[in-house]
C-alpha cells in the first residue's frame, strides 16, 4: 500500500491549490480525480481581482477576457451600466483554468492519479486509509476537495445542510465577441434568483441561479432571460447543466476533524450573494496546506485549519448571506439602490477586489437607507443602529 502525507480527493481549484503547496512545503501528495482533464466543467469561471492575488504566476494564459463594464436591468427592464478603468474581474473556461491548476501541481511534485474514482475514506491506528479505483492509499491526512456533493464530506462529516442554491448554465459560441469586456446581470428575472451572461472571447457563459425550493421554474426563467438579451447567441437545446451552489445557510459548517480536511464547496465555502466560489476554493486549499505543514497531524492540524476558516473566512461569508437575503427578499428595491446609489456598486466591486468586505457592505447599505427602510432592513439582517453586528453563529 502506497503511503502519502496527505492524499487530496479533487483536482479542481481547491485541490490543486492544496497539493501544489503542500508539495512545495516538502509533503508527499497524491492527488486524485475521478475525471481525466482537460474536462467540462460548468461554470460562470469569473475570477475576482482578489482571487489573482492567490494564484501562481502565469495565470493571464489562461484568461479570456478582463471585465471593465456591468450592465445590471431589472426582470429585463430598463437597464444601467457600471464602468471601470480597472478590470471587475476575469474570465476563464473552467476546462482550461483547472488543467492547468492540475499542471502546476504535478510540476511541483504531487503524484497525480486521473480518471480514478475514491470509494472509501477509512480511519485507523495508524492513520487514513483511501480506496480508489482498484488499489489503497494511506496518509495522515486526507483534504477533501471534491465538491458540492462530496463524498469525503459524507463519510467522514455527515448531517450537513443541503446544498442552498441551484444553478442552471450553458457556455456557447458567440460570433464576432459581441459582448466584448462587458457582463449582463438581470435581478429579479424570477423569485430569488438572478440571471447572467458573462463573456470569454469566442464563448459566452450563460447562467441562472436560485435558491434550491424554488428550483422548479429554473428552466422557464433561463428562456425568458435569454429571448430578452438580443446580444446572446441562441442556446442550443440540451446543453444546460445544472449545478448545486454550496453557500453557507447561517451559521458555519464543520469543515475539519482528526485526519480529515473539507475545502472549497466540499466545505460549504461559496459566496451566497454573487455566487463566486473560485476565490473560496482557492483560499481554503491554501489554508488547509499550511495548517498541514505547521500541525503536527490529527486533531492538532484539524483545530488549526478549523479555526483559521472560523475566523478568516465565515465572518465575511455570513454577512455575505444577510446581503443575499436582501437581494433575493427585495430584488426591485436593490436594483433601484444601485442606480440611484452607484456607490454601493463600487463597494461590492471592492469587495471582490478585496478592499471592502460584506461586513463593512452591510453597514453602508443600512445607513444609505436608513431614512427609508433602515429599521425594517436592521430587524431583517441582525445589525444594531451603531452598525455592530450580533454574533449569530460567528
Amino acid at each position: 500500500m502506497a503511503h502519502y502525507d496527505v492524499v487530496v480527493v479533487g483536482a479542481g481549484p481547491a485541490g490543486s491549490t492544496a497539493a501544489r503547496a503542500l508539495a512545495m512545503g516538502g509533503a508527499r501528495v497524491c492527488l486524485v480525480d475521478k475525471a481525466r482533464f482537460p474536462r467540462p466543467k460548468p461554470c460562470g469561471g469569473a475570477l475576482s481581482p482578489r482571487t489573482l492575488r492567490h494564484l501562481p504566476h502565469g495565470v493571464e494564459d489562461v484568461v479570456r477576457s478582463q471585465i471593465r463594464r456591468a450592465v445590471f436591468t431589472f426582470q429585463s427592464g430598463k437597464p444601467f451600466e457600471v464602468v471601470s478603468a480597472t478590470p471587475m474581474g476575469y474570465m476563464v473556461c473552467r476546462e482550461e483554468f483547472d488543467a492547468w491548476l492540475k499542471a502546476g501541481a504535478e510540476a511541483a511534485g504531487v503524484f497525480v492519479r486521473e480518471g480514478v474514482a475514491v470509494r472509501t475514506i477509512e480511519q485507523t491506528a495508524a492513520g487514513m486509509t483511501v480506496r480508489a479505483g482498484g488499489d489503497a492509499m494511506s496518509a495522515t491526512t486526507v483534504i477533501g476537495a471534491d465538491g458540492a456533493h462530496s463524498l469525503v464530506a459524507a463519510q467522514c462529516l455527515p448531517a450537513r445542510p443541503p446544498a442552498r442554491y441551484v444553478a442552471l448554465e450553458a457556455e456557447v459560441s458567440q460570433d464576432g465577441h459581441p459582448l466584448e469586456d462587458t457582463v449582463l446581470v438581470d435581478v429579479g428575472a424570477f423569485p430569488g434568483g438572478y440571471a447572467w451572461a458573462f463573456p470569454k472571447g469566442n464563448r459566452v457563459n450563460v447562467g441562472a441561479m436560485v435558491e434550491r425550493p424554488r428550483g422548479r421554474d429554473l428552466r422557464a426563467a433561463f428562456a425568458t432571460f435569454v429571448s430578452k438579451q438580443p446580444a446572446l447567441p441562441a442556446v442550443p437545446a440540451g446543453s444546460q447543466h445544472a449545478a448545486a451552489v454550496a453557500a453557507p445557510q447561517a451559521a458555519p459548517v464543520p469543515c475539519a476533524r482528526p485526519g480529515v480536511l473539507l475545502v472549497g464547496d466540499a466545505a460549504q465555502l461559496a459566496d451566497p450573494f454573487l455566487g463566486e466560489g473560485i476565490y473560496y476554493a482557492v483560499r481554503s486549499g491554501s489554508l488547509a496546506a499550511r495548517a498541514v505543514l505547521q500541525g503536527m497531524g490529527g486533531a492538532e492540524t484539524a483545530a488549526l485549519y478549523a479555526g483559521r476558516i472560523h475566523d478568516e473566512v465565515w465572518p465575511d461569508l455570513i454577512a455575505a448571506s444577510r446581503v443575499a437575503y436582501l437581494f433575493h427578499r427585495m430584488p426591485r428595491w436593490w436594483h433601484h439602490l444601485l442606480s440611484l446609489m452607484p456607490g454601493s456598486l463600487s463597494e461590492v466591486i471592492g469587495v471582490l477586489a478585496g478592499e471592502h468586505t460584506y461586513a463593512g457592505l452591510l453597514r453602508r447599505i443600512v445607513e444609505r437607507v436608513d431614512a427609508h427602510a433602515g429599521q425594517w432592513v436592521r430587524r431583517r439582517l441582525g445589525v444594531r443602529p451603531d452598525g455592530a453586528r450580533k454574533r449569530e453563529g460567528v
